[in-house]
C-alpha cells in the first residue's frame, strides 16, 4: 500500500471487516454468528486471515476495511502487535477499529499494550463469541463511522478554506461561484477527489443578470451539464423552483429531502444562487458544517463583489483621467480606448498572466498622465519644438511616474510603471532613463508599441495621419530597435484584431456619437 488512507464510502452497501485468527473455527462461528448483521441498511462483509502475511495482503487488496479482530497471539508473541504497528505507522491508517481477542493471560499488560499501540479494545473469546460479538461489531463500525465523518468533513473544510483563500486571485465572480458549487457538493455528497471536471453531481451555479430578477446559470453539472447560459426558471422542475423561490424569499440557505439551496446577496447588489441535488439519501449531512460553508462562502462574495465594484470604479477613474490628458491635446477619447485594447491584446499573445493583462489593459490609457503639467503653448505647439521644449515634453514620463508611484493599489502601481516606460527604447536610446531591452518592464514595452502604433495613425496638431503600409514599414525597420522584437512579431501576426479594433474605435465614430 502506499499510505494512503482512503475513507469509508457511505454509499458502498458492505461493511468490511478482517477476521486475523489461526483457529479457522474462531472465523466460521464469527461469521455465522454475524451473517445477519445490519447496520444503517448495510451487511457485513468477512474477510479471513490466519497469519500477519495474509492479513497485511488483504489490507492491501480492501483499503475500506473498518474492523480487525485480531488474535492477541499469532505465530510469534509480537505478530500481532507487528501487525498494529503496520496498520498505524506503515500504511498509516488510524481509522481502522482494532480489537485484540484472545483466551490468555497476556499478565497484566492488557492497558499498556492497549496504550501504546493504538489498539481500540480487549476481549476474552469466551465472552466475545458467547454474547458479545454483535456489540462489539456494531459499537466498532459506529465509532469507525463516526471517525471518518469527522474527518471527511475536516477534509472538506480545509479544501473549502483553501479554496475560499485563492478565490481572490481569480479576480471573477463566476470563478468564485463555480468553486464554491465544486466544494459544496463534495461536502453534500460526500465525494472524494472529486475535481470540477469530473463531477457528474446534479447541480449549478447561477447569477443574477444586471439589476432584473432573472438569474441565469454560468455553470452546471449533471444534468445541469446543457443549461449554462439559461434561466433558472427554464432549467428547473416545478418543485425545485418552487424551494428556490421559498430560499429566495424567505431564507438564506437550506437543505430539504433531496436538495440544497443556497442565495448569497452582497451589499454592492450582486445576488447569486447555488443548487445541489443530495444523490443519497443515505448520506450524512453535518447541518453545522453546511451552515459554516455558508457564513463562510457568503462574507467571501460580499468581499469579492465590493473589491470588484471598487476595481471597476478604478478602471473608470483611469479611463476619464486618460480621456481628459487627450482632450486638453485637442485630442478624442478613443485614442486611450484603442491603445488600451492594443495592449490587451499584445499583453494575452506575449503569455502574461490574467492579472497582468487587466492590470496593464486598465492601466494604459493614464500613459500620458504628466501631460497635465506641460504647458499649453508647448503641448500644443503647431510646429517644430526646440530642444528645451522637448525636454519639457518628455519630462512627462517622470511627471507621470511621480504622480502615481506613491498609490498602494496595483492598477496605479501599473500605471506609474507604463508612464515611466512607454517612451523608452528596445535599443536604450528612449527616455527618461535609457533603459535597455527587457530592462523595461514588459508593461512599458507593450504600451509603447500600442501608443505608437495609434499616434502614427492619427493625426495631430503638429502632424497627418500615416497611411498603414508606412506605418508598418516602421515597426520593421524599428523591430530591435525601437520596439521589443517579439512584440513586433505579435503585432503583424494579429493585424486584422488591432484592424478592427481601429475601425470600432475611430475618432470618426466617437465624434459621430457625440453629435
Amino acid at each position: 500500500m502506499d499510505g494512503t488512507v482512503q475513507y469509508y464510502n457511505e454509499q458502498s452497501n458492505k461493511w468490511n471487516i478482517l477476521i486475523v485468527d489461526n483457529d479457522n473455527f474462531i472465523h466460521q462461528i464469527i461469521k455465522e454468528m454475524n451473517k445477519d448483521f445490519t447496520f444503517e441498511g448495510r451487511t457485513v462483509n468477512f474477510h479471513s486471515a490466519y497469519n500477519t502475511k495474509e492479513a497485511i495482503e488483504v489490507l492491501e487488496d480492501n483499503r475500506d476495511i473498518v474492523l480487525v479482530l485480531l488474535e492477541a497471539f499469532l505465530e510469534k508473541e509480537d505478530s500481532s502487535l507487528d501487525l498494529v504497528k503496520y496498520i498505524r505507522e506503515d500504511i498509516k491508517n488510524e481509522d481502522i477499529r482494532i480489537l485484540l481477542m484472545t483466551e490468555k493471560n497476556i499478565n497484566g499488560l492488557e492497558g499498556n499494550i492497549i496504550f501504546d499501540y493504538d489498539i481500540n479494545g480487549y476481549e476474552k473469546k469466551s465472552e466475545l463469541l458467547s454474547k458479545k460479538t454483535s456489540a462489539v461489531i456494531l459499537s466498532s463500525i459506529r465509532s469507525f463511522r463516526d471517525i471518518s465523518r469527522i474527518k471527511s468533513n475536516r477534509k472538506s473544510m480545509e479544501r473549502i478554506v483553501s479554496s475560499i483563500s485563492n478565490l481572490y486571485e481569480k479576480d471573477a465572480i463566476g470563478d468564485f461561484l463555480i468553486s464554491s458549487l465544486c466544494h459544496l457538493s463534495a461536502l453534500i455528497n460526500q465525494c472524494k477527489g472529486m475535481g470540477k471536471e469530473n463531477c457528474n453531481i446534479n447541480s449549478f451555479a447561477a447569477a443574477r443578470e444586471g439589476t432584473s430578477n432573472i438569474f441565469r446559470i454560468i455553470d452546471g453539472k449533471g444534468k445541469y451539464k446543457d443549461c449554462i447560459n439559461k434561466t433558472i426558471r427554464e432549467s428547473v422542475s416545478a418543485t425545485d423552483l418552487m424551494k428556490i423561490n421559498k430560499i429566495y424569499n424567505e431564507g438564506e440557505h437550506e437543505l430539504f429531502d433531496n436538495v440544497y439551496i443556497a442565495r448569497y446577496k452582497s451589499t454592492s447588489g450582486s445576488e447569486a444562487i447555488l443548487l445541489v441535488e443530495n444523490q443519497s439519501k443515505d448520506n450524512y449531512i453535518d447541518i453545522e458544517l453546511l451552515d459554516i460553508f455558508y457564513k463562510s462562502v457568503s462574507a467571501t462574495f460580499d468581499n469579492l463583489c465590493l473589491n470588484l465594484e471598487i476595481e471597476e470604479t478604478q478602471k473608470e477613474i483611469l479611463y476619464t483621467l486618460g480621456e481628459v490628458t487627450e482632450a486638453r491635446s485637442e485630442e478624442t477619447g478613443s485614442h486611450v480606448k484603442r491603445v488600451s485594447k492594443y495592449c490587451q491584446i499584445l499583453a494575452e499573445e506575449y503569455g502574461l498572466s490574467p492579472r497582468d493583462i487587466m492590470l496593464l489593459t486598465h492601466a494604459s490609457p493614464i500613459h500620458d498622465i504628466g501631460k497635465v503639467a506641460i504647458p499649453d503653448n508647448i503641448l500644443l505647439k503647431p510646429g517644430k519644438l526646440t530642444g528645451e521644449e522637448f525636454n519639457i515634453i518628455k519630462s512627462h514620463t517622470t511627471i507621470g511616474y511621480n504622480l502615481l508611484r506613491n498609490s498602494k493599489r496595483e492598477i496605479l502601481k501599473a500605471a506609474a510603471i507604463v508612464a515611466h516606460e512607454h517612451h523608452e527604447r528596445y535599443d536604450g536610446k528612449g527616455y527618461p532613463r535609457g533603459l535597455v531591452g527587457e530592462e523595461i518592464h514588459i508593461f512599458g514595452r507593450i504600451t509603447a508599441i500600442a501608443d505608437v502604433f495609434d499616434a502614427l495613425d492619427s493625426s495631430r496638431v503638429y502632424k497627418k495621419a500615416w497611411v498603414m503600409n508606412d506605418i508598418l514599414n516602421y515597426f520593421i525597420e524599428e523591430k530591435g530597435k525601437h520596439f521589443d522584437p517579439k512584440l513586433v512579431d505579435i503585432l503583424f501576426e494579429n493585424l486584422d484584431r488591432f484592424l478592427e479594433i481601429r475601425e470600432k474605435y475611430s475618432d470618426i465614430t466617437e465624434q459621430s456619437s457625440e453629435l
